[in-house]
């Protein structure tokens, strides 16, 4: 009779040994196939065309202002209702991914392989200021601290890289537009 209940016991304890490791299997790859996912929204993403024009307008409105009242006055619902708009597309996208990284259910390596590091650092180095007097402005002192958090992850990565790094296609940008200039007064005096 012992042995009977001992092998009842047994395979009890088999059976739920079997069921936790087969638990795990499935909570494994789910998260494999939520990092798929995941891969796939981020890959479609930057292959949008119309998301990369309006990541390249929010690159510029990071000029032609010197304090956030100057912003505020240059880029509101009433004047560029678009931009502002287009703006908050782009930072709560990085706030997504901010959060889950912060979460852990995306990693570092992710971030670096899937994104743009140097736009991540450029935008919150750009607007903190921004960031920071609409936090206090709103009385949300949680307000962006998953972009903070993404930008602080990505800066320790990259601590070379700042909102004035010159990339080569900033640099080429710049000698495009000086040789526009040139051209046209070279225009204007003939």
């Amino acid at each position: 009779m012992i042995q009977v209940e001992y092998l009842a016991l047994t395979l009890t304890g088999l059976g739920i040994m079997i069921s936790i490791l087969y638990y795990a299997s499935v909570l494994r790859n789910q998260r494999k196939d939520r990092m798929r996912e995941l891969v796939f929204q981020r890959l479609q993403g930057r292959a949008d065309l119309e998301y990369q024009k309006i990541v390249r307008e929010i690159n510029q409105m990071r000029f032609g202002w010197n304090t956030v009242e100057e912003f505020h006055e240059r880029y509101n619902m009433v004047t560029t209702p678009d931009l502002v708009v287009k703006r908050g597309s782009v930072i709560a996208r990085l706030e997504a991914w901010g959060y889950l990284l912060r979460e852990g259910l995306i990693d570092e390596d992710f971030i670096d392989r899937l994104h743009m590091p140097f736009m991540i650092i450029r935008i919150w180095e750009s607007y903190e200021p921004i960031f920071l007097f609409e936090r206090e402005e709103y009385g949300n002192p949680e307000a962006f601290k998953d972009l903070e958090y993404l930008y602080r992850v990505v800066k320790k990565k990259y601590p070379n890289i700042s909102a004035e790094t010159k990339f080569s296609w900033d640099k080429a940008r710049d000698k495009a537009m000086e040789q526009r200039a040139l051209d046209s007064d070279q225009d204007s005096i003939s």
